[in-house]
């Protein structure tokens, strides 16, 4: 899909754009609003979005075919109207708060970890700072995917044996992957350039079919990797049809006659240190509401992060014996406390249990199947609950969607990228010689942005109906999302953004995490650098718990009376420095 055609890219708007997506696309989309659905949006939602306007620059300045910064922004909305919901039916306001998006600080959203510094103007550590980072977040990286060339290569697109094109994932422990292919690690040195690392890869990916490596990745070797489509091969696949009926995400009431309607317990002490400069006695809407972040990576702490900005407290388990990337705890951690529990142990799963019961939301990040083993997936935490007054909302976001014959594969931004099409349409807009997959991880942050409205929905329909509630959500479904409501920028337009950029292109075997960013990133700051990266769109907010300063993109909704204070009750750590209790004070730093 792409916007109705116009010769002149004068008449382009991005803010109108947005706005037009957030009521339209979203809003009166059939998949989130017809009468038919089980739990269709609340039906205030659409009064109460019309106090959100959108500003910033009319013309884009990504260069990406995609509507990256209009289907942030359209989210961000859509967040916003929800939270006017719930806060007017708590009684919290009187009318709805006024809310002002930017779509330019919106498009920081989608790559904030790449804009975070921490100790600004002095030791200035950034996720590209390892050494200085790790100092202060110690490295998680129990099998140091991202130290060698040959580890970075195996995250990537490659031409099959019979001409089509597969994406290939390391994960988290890209030796599995190497194995699987007989490729071994000493066949490159980083003397080697990317592209001669990237060779060994093509040789060995142009043994395989498309079909033999979904089985040898997928199903002997539980490895991501998928085949590159088109939108339309994706839509006419049987896994497209039977998740065709999703919206951004989809919402199921668990019904429990014991388990009374009512808002969470927003009793908490303390709530004046928010660390974006105070509360100072403004609204904090979600005060109190309890979180258990069971995640990593991107696209599932994104919503316990976005929940935290608004009030909430999380508590992030982790284990120590698990592999993690916790250079994204910069900008994925704001707001957590961060404690390691080891649920191989039943001392590790009795404390679990002991949190759940004590918390409002649960959001599981892992493989599909990985916490039921522990007695931690969707029937063990409502399950959990079922006796206690209260009912839970859980969220639970993998990459393929929670229907159809893929629902239980691993997976990750990239390769909901290339299996929905997203890569396919980017490739050909370039001019590659195949999918490419778009620069930034936008699928991501999105899935996480739009599944943090869905938490906010349920716990609007809780306090109507009590029980409990699920959220399916997923990389698949934003993406899906993406192709079908948001499209491409009109012929003209994407012709102009792409000719100010000198007409950039990549190759398949590009690879978005490792080749792609860093250029891109210095034609941005180079040609759109003030426009995008103003300072109005960044804070510099104290960390308590490292004790350090850091710089990073301020909340991109803006309350226009300043009736709302937005921001974390506490700052980012590293994993395990917390102890798994929830502490009677909710705005204690470290819990000790």
């Amino acid at each position: 899909m792409s916007v109705p055609e116009t010769s002149n890219t004068a008449l382009y708007s991005m803010p109108e754009e947005s706005r037009l997506l957030l009521h339209h696309g979203i809003l009166q989309n059939p998949l989130h609003s017809s009468p038919t659905l089980p739990i269709p949006l609340p039906a205030e939602i659409h009064d109460a979005a019309k106090v959100i306007t959108f500003t910033g620059g009319n013309n884009p300045v990504l260069p990406i075919n995609w509507r990256f910064a209009e289907s942030i922004s359209a989210i961000k909305g859509f967040q916003g109207a929800m939270l006017n919901v719930l806060m007017k039916r708590r009684g919290d306001v009187e009318a709805y708060e006024k809310i002002e998006i930017n779509v330019d600080h919106a498009s920081l959203f989608i790559f904030s970890v790449l804009l975070t510094v921490i100790d600004p103007g002095h030791e200035n550590v950034t996720l590209g700072t390892k050494d200085q980072l790790h100092k202060i977040i110690p490295d998680g990286d129990k099998f140091k995917a991202f130290d060698s060339k040959i580890s970075n290569a195996c995250t990537n697109i490659y031409r099959t044996k019979e001409g089509k094109f597969f994406h290939l994932h390391g994960s988290l422990n890209p030796a599995i992957a190497l194995s699987a292919l007989s490729i071994s690690k000493t066949l490159s040195s980083d003397s080697d350039s990317m592209a001669e690392v990237v060779s060994i890869y093509a040789s060995a990916i142009s043994q395989y079919s498309a079909p033999q490596l979904e089985t040898l990745m997928n199903d002997q070797h539980r490895q991501a990797g998928t085949t590159c489509q088109s939108p339309q091969e994706y839509r006419d696949s049987v896994h497209g049809k039977a998740n065709a009926h999703v919206g951004l995400y989809e919402i199921h009431h668990i019904p429990n006659e014991t388990q009374k309607a009512g808002w969470w317990d927003n009793r908490a002490s303390g709530t004046t240190g928010v660390q974006n400069g105070g509360g100072g006695g403004k609204l904090r809407p979600l005060q109190g509401l309890k979180i258990v972040d069971l995640s990593r990576i991107i696209a599932a702490p994104t919503i316990s992060r976005e929940l935290a900005e608004l009030g909430a407290s999380v508590m992030r388990i982790t284990s120590p014996n698990v592999t993690d990337a916790t250079d994204l705890l910069i900008d994925l951690g704001w707001g957590k406390w961060n404690a390691y529990l080891d649920l191989k142990t039943k001392g590790g799963q009795e404390r679990l249990r002991e949190l759940i019961l004590e918390a409002d939301v649960v959001v599981d990040g892992y493989r599909p199947g990985v916490l039921e083993k522990y007695g931690f997936g969707k029937e063990g935490v409502l399950n959990i609950v079922k006796g206690r007054e209260r009912g839970i909302i859980y969220v639970h976001e993998n990459c393929y969607g929670w229907n159809g014959p893929l629902s239980g594969r691993s997976g990750w931004q990239q390769i909901s990228d290339a299996h929905c099409g997203t890569s396919y349409e980017f490739g050909k807009a370039i001019g590659s010689d195949g999918p490419v997959t778009p620069i930034f991880p936008n699928s991501d942050y999105c899935t996480g942005a739009a599944a943090a409205a869905g938490v906010m929905h349920a716990l609007i329909e809780q306090a109507e109906k009590g029980g409990s509630f699920v959220i399916d959500a997923a990389l698949n479904y934003y993406s899906q999302w993406l192709i079908n409501s948001v499209g491409t920028y009109p012929e003209p337009v994407w012709e102009s953004l792409w000719s100010e950029y000198g007409k950039l292109t990549f190759k398949a075997s590009d690879s978005m995490m490792f080749v792609m960013i860093g250029p891109v990133m210095g034609l941005i700051k180079e040609r759109n650098g003030g426009r995008l990266f103003s300072e109005e769109f960044f804070e510099v907010s104290e960390n308590k718990a490292i004790g350090k300063a850091v710089r990073k993109v301020k909340p991109v909704l803006r309350f226009v009376d300043e009736r709302v204070r937005l921001g974390y009750n506490v700052g980012f750590r590293g994993n395990g420095t917390d102890k798994a209790r929830w502490p009677e004070d909710l705005m204690t730093e470290i819990i000790d």
